[in-house]
Parts: C-alpha cells; sequence; structure tokens
C-alpha cells in the first residue's frame, strides 16, 4: 500500500482532521493525538477526542452541500440557481460532476476525517490509565463508535455508489488503501456494525463515559445508555442491509431478511403496522449553533435553494406533508439551461433564525418504518410492506392502501411515503430512484441532463494516488 503525509489532528470540538484530502488547515499549535504516545488515556481527554468524532461527523453531513443540496438535486427535489455559482446546476443536472469542484468532491474528506477520528480514538483505548473506564464502558466506547464509522462510511458510499471507495485502514491513518467497489464496501459496514454490536452487548448496562451532543439525548430516547446505543446500532444495520437488499447490481434477498430483523429490534419490536405515530420523530439528531465560535447552520436554510416543481406536482391530494411546500421567487425557464421553472421551495429552506438552527434527524424512527417496507417489499410480503406504508401515510390525512398486488406498485408507494416524509432530509429519494431503477424515468432537467448517479472521488485523493480519473474499483 503507498503512504502519504497526514496533517496534524488537532484535538476540540471541531478537531481531529488528518488527511491529506482535508481542505481545512489547522492551527500549528493545536494539540495532537501524538501527544498521547506513552502517555495514559484520561477520561477527560475521552471526552475530547469523542467529541471531535461527533462534530467530524456533523461536518460530513452539512459541511459541504453534497450530502444534504446537491445529492436532492440529483434526485430531483432541489434546484438551487446562483449566478456567481452556476455548479449547482451544471455539475448535478447538465454534466457529470467535476472531482475537483465543491460540487464533485464534497462529501467525502469529512466523513474520512470522521473515520480516522474514530480510529484515533479506538487505538487509544487500550492505553487507557489505571481506572479511568471500566471494561463494560471501554466495551460501550467503543460500540458507540464503530457505529459512527459505519454510518460514515454508509453515507460515502451512498454518495459514491458504483465508483466505490476507500475502506479507511483501523491502525494506520496514514495508508493509502485501494478503492472497494460498492458491495465490498456494504459488507464491510455490516461487519463493522456487527461487531460494534458484540463490543455493546458486551457493555451490559453502562452508560458511555462521555457526555454526547445534546441531539443525541433529547429526541425521545438518550443514546448515551446502551440500549439504547444498540437501537441506533441495528438501525444503521438495518438501513445497510436495506441497501444492500435493493442493490440495482447485486441485490440480495437475504439481506432483506436480515434488515426486518434488525429493524424491528430498532422500533423496539413494534410488529408491522404497528409503530406509533408518536415515536416517528424519535432518533438522534444534528444540533445548530449559528452564533460564537461554532457558527454552524444547519445548511437547508439556503434562500437561493427552490424545490423542484416534481415535488408538488406529486403530492397526492388531501396530504398535509404539503404543508412542507411553500410559495417562492420564480426560476425561469432557460435559467443556466434549465428546462422548467419552479416557484416553490421547502417551508425550512429560509435564512431564519429557526430555519438555520433547526434539528436534522440522523435516523429516525419514521425512516426506520419505511425501511422495514422496502424489506418486506424485497421478501414478497406485500402484506407487512403496505402494512407500515399505510402507518405512515394515514398519519398525513391520506387513505390507507389495499394490499398491494405487485412488486412495482408497492415499490411506487414506499417512494413517494420516503420522498415526502423525509424532504430535504437527506439523498434518500436519489438513492431509492437509482436503486430502484427510476432515475432515468424522470424528466430531463437540462437538454443535456446526464442523470448522474453518483460523485466522483475527490480531486485531492486521486492527487494522493497519482491518479487523473476514477480508479476501477476493487471487488
Amino acid at each position: 500500500m503507498m503512504k502519504y503525509t497526514t496533517l496534524a489532528i488537532a484535538l476540540g470540538s471541531v478537531a481531529l482532521a488528518g488527511c491529506k484530502d482535508t481542505t481545512g488547515t489547522l492551527p500549528l499549535d493545536s494539540p495532537r493525538i501524538e501527544s498521547l504516545t506513552g502517555q495514559p488515556l484520561l477520561r477527560s481527554t475521552l471526552q475530547t477526542l469523542a467529541t471531535g468524532v461527533l462534530a467530524q461527523d456533523r461536518s460530513g453531513v452539512v459541511g459541504t452541500p453534497t450530502y444534504m443540496i446537491l445529492a436532492s438535486i440529483m434526485g430531483r427535489t432541489a434546484i438551487r440557481l446562483d449566478a456567481s455559482e452556476p455548479r449547482y446546476v451544471g455539475e448535478t443536472l447538465a454534466t457529470n460532476p467535476d472531482p475537483g469542484s465543491f460540487a464533485g468532491g464534497g462529501g467525502f474528506a469529512g466523513f474520512y476525517t470522521a473515520i480516522r477520528a474514530a480510529n484515533s480514538l479506538l487505538n487509544a483505548l487500550p492505553g487507557a490509565a489505571d481506572g479511568a473506564f471500566t471494561p463494560a464502558e471501554g466495551n460501550a466506547t467503543k460500540g458507540f463508535i464503530k457505529t459512527i464509522q459505519g454510518l460514515d462510511y454508509m453515507r460515502l458510499i451512498e454518495l459514491r455508489d458504483t465508483v466505490g471507495i476507500p475502506i479507511q485502514d483501523a491502525v494506520d491513518n496514514d495508508v493509502l488503501t485501494a478503492v472497494s467497489c460498492k458491495t465490498p464496501v456494504l459488507n464491510f459496514i455490516g461487519t463493522l456494525l456487527d461487531e460494534a454490536n458484540t463490543d455493546l452487548t458486551a457493555a451490559g448496562a453502562a452508560s458511555l463515559p462521555f457526555v454526547l451532543p445534546s441531539g443525541f439525548t433529547t429526541h425521545g430516547r438518550n443514546y448515551s445508555t446502551v440500549a439504547n446505543i444498540q437501537k441506533f446500532n441495528r438501525a444503521v444495520k438495518g438501513k445497510v442491509d436495506v441497501l444492500r437488499a435493493i442493490d440495482r447490481k447485486a441485490p440480495s434477498a437475504a439481506r432483506a431478511a436480515d434488515a426486518i430483523t434488525e429493524l424491528t429490534f430498532a422500533l423496539g419490536g413494534a410488529a408491522a403496522g404497528a409503530v406509533p405515530s408518536s415515536t416517528f420523530s424519535f432518533g438522534p439528531y444534528y444540533h445548530f449553533v449559528i452564533g460564537g465560535s461554532e457558527a454552524t447552520p444547519n445548511n437547508v436554510s439556503d434562500t437561493r435553494l427552490r424545490l423542484n416543481t416534481l415535488v408538488k406536482t406529486g403530492l397526492e391530494v388531501g396530504d398535509t406533508r404539503g404543508s412542507k411546500i411553500i410559495s417562492a421567487g420564480t426560476i425561469a425557464a432557460g435559467s443556466q439551461g434549465l428546462l422548467n421553472s419552479t416557484n416553490i421551495t421547502c417551508a425550512f429552506c429560509g435564512a431564519n433564525t429557526s430555519n438555520q438552527e433547526r434539528p436534522l434527524g440522523i435516523l429516525r424512527d419514521e425512516e426506520l418504518v419505511l425501511l422495514r417496507a422496502q424489506a418486506y417489499i424485497e421478501t414478497g410480503n406485500f402484506v407487512a410492506a403496505t402494512a407500515d406504508i399505510n402507518s405512515v401515510r394515514t398519519v398525513y390525512g391520506l387513505a390507507p392502501y389495499a394490499t398491494f398486488a405487485t412488486k412495482a406498485a408497492a415499490i411506487a408507494a414506499v417512494v413517494y411515503e420516503k420522498r415526502y416524509s423525509l424532504l430535504m432530509e437527506g439523498p434518500q429519494t436519489w438513492v431509492d430512484l437509482r436503486e430502484y431503477g427510476l432515475l432515468t424515468s424522470m424528466r430531463k432537467e437540462t437538454a443535456t441532463d446526464p442523470y448522474n448517479a453518483a460523485f466522483p472521488i475527490s480531486r485531492p485523493e486521486l492527487n494522493a494516488r497519482q491518479l487523473t480519473v476514477n480508479p476501477a474499483c476493487t471487488p
């Protein structure tokens, strides 16, 4: 394997960046992870390390527009027009994204920074000071941090799809690994999450020995406790197994059955159609602060952001999720080559304090119910799939479906529910359209619309490998 020089890894609320593809410059006098060498890990140091991991995880999601906005544009949910920045249209709906631009190269370094920061934390745990943590607390920490790593790898492969991604060396953060293809990456994530679950089981009734951000403790469950971390872990694993089950290149029906088991555990054991709507908002969240030293807003709070008119024309009459759609200034057809105009946006897209600090669900129960419906569809259990889908749609004023007679009808229904329940909460619709083979059936948004299904490997990563184009991934 090749190696490349890492930047210093700083500790702090936005710390622990350490890879050549990192775009930021860290202060030279920052504390370094190297300073832990030969010194026992203390509880206070673990707090700083864990805070850094979670800060970088959030930064991967909202630190660039890729994950939340550009993927939504490709998924026919959003439009963003900026006279001074045409790449929001040009590199999503007119041409392929450039790996050297924010459009093509985003949603990459931030997630790897979090993964590498997590590796540094995990590698420091065996050197804990005597009595700093109990063995159970150590296992709880390992299980939680590995779950966050699995979450970040999942996001990377959601964005890169068949392009593939590197799997970071767990010991040496300087190692430049080969680019693995989608199937082995999903298999790796599944194994990592299962390892995390084993750690959590060994932790018993312990709690984490560090304080989590408030978004992990105030939305229905406290994810400081092992019991709830296991629910989160199985939720992420269930989503990964749904991705494996519906993978258009290598679908696996066996993974659908696994996903049902995992998602049912994450939902507290509730049967199909029986998850109460009062828990739909439960889950870990990102919180945002627009003032002070943090100054990190929810990046969907963007006055230039519009919704694709397909969002409004596709809405069923009586669906109360239509309240998420409001009128806005018109983007006219012809602007930057767009074929279709729009005059709508999302109710939480304006740049005001409420929207900028609006919490963002990481993986909440409403999504888990619909993911389980997708898994039931893949197993051919249309009765259970219909029950889960109806448990969501009837909350929003719509009549329940009769049991689906065909797989195509069930897929169309679950894609609809996910589009409106999770509107502008991530790339879910884009991923669904891509995996179900529906993306290219959508209308063209520009004359040269390439129906982009993936982002490229970032230019700094390619440069580190002395490459100019995406390498062939390793099966």
